[in-house]
């Protein structure tokens, strides 16, 4: 990971970190802003990390004058060039070092506050907290224009999601939502082991989750809608089918290591004793 601004020195103890992926946001970089400002006012034990994703439309020097003053409750971080959502990701939720860490994209599709609902989950015992936009009780605001894109990707959103509950040790309904949360100790489990720069971070995240043992819940959200997404069905869907294989074989391996090391004599004759993962 690149090397980041020293951290400045401060008093409070924050809670949770909001960790959100910058990318070809100049367009409406102040508006997001000015909603977390909002937010971290009305939760002081919230903090927020901003990754600029070495985007060369000019990203960081729009969002560094918006932010100056606010760290360490808001701060930036950039680097350069471009390594994807998934570096931006993983680079972000080293930084953190709350006892809870929470993503979400950029535009704010999923308004902070829903953030809160997943620091529930993992304040009740969840080691990962997602939403879940295929809930009955999940809501949304869409335009009537969007329907029928939105209708087809959520047709192939919903085949891709059970393709993967039988490729991995996935059992969640919905992947690929932008609101993910997960306690220190489960990062600290599963964050060494994740190498996705892309879209496939998601997938690699709750795979790995799964295959851990560690709890996970999920929870209806409200969510509105913004359109054109970034992920396009078509060119990252073979990708990410690609990546599922590829994680499915990685896994596969890791477990047979892990048996082997099980199976190795101690000094003192006996064996050693790793966790169980689960089956994949």
């Amino acid at each position: 990971m690149p090397d980041s601004a020293a951290r400045p020195n401060d008093p409070r103890e924050f809670r949770c970190t909001l960790v959100l992926p910058v990318y070809d946001a100049v367009d409406f970089i102040a508006a997001t802003v000015k909603r977390l400002k909002k937010f971290v006012a009305d939760h002081p034990d919230w903090c927020v990390i901003l990754v600029v994703d070495g985007c060369p439309r000019g990203s960081a020097q729009a969002l560094a004058p918006l932010v100056d003053g606010l760290s360490p409750q808001i701060r930036m971080e950039s680097y350069m060039p471009n390594r994807g959502k998934g570096y931006a990701l993983r680079h972000g939720l080293d930084l953190a070092t709350t006892p809870y860490r929470i993503y979400t994209d950029v535009d704010l599709a999923y308004d902070p506050e829903e953030a809160v609902k997943i620091l529930a989950l993992l304040e009740n015992g969840a080691d990962v907290g997602v939403v879940n936009r295929a809930s009955y009780e999940s809501r949304f605001i869409m335009s009537p224009l969007d329907f029928p894109r939105i209708y087809k990707r959520h047709l192939m959103s919903r085949g891709f999601n059970w393709w993967l509950r039988r490729m991995l040790p996935i059992t969640i309904l919905d992947t690929q939502a932008g609101l993910k949360g997960l306690t220190a100790k489960a990062w600290e489990i599963i964050g060494p082991k994740m190498s996705t720069d892309g879209f496939f971070f998601d997938v690699e995240l709750l795979a790995r989750a799964g295959a851990a043992n560690l709890r996970i819940e999920e929870i209806p959200v409200f969510v509105t809608y913004v359109d054109p997404t970034t992920v396009k069905m078509v060119t990252h869907g073979w990708t990410m089918m690609k990546d599922t294989i590829r994680l499915r074989q990685n896994l596969r391996k890791e477990k047979k290591l892990a048996r082997m090391k099980a199976n190795q004599p101690t000094a003192a004759g006996g064996s050693v004793v790793t966790p169980t993962a689960r089956p994949l």
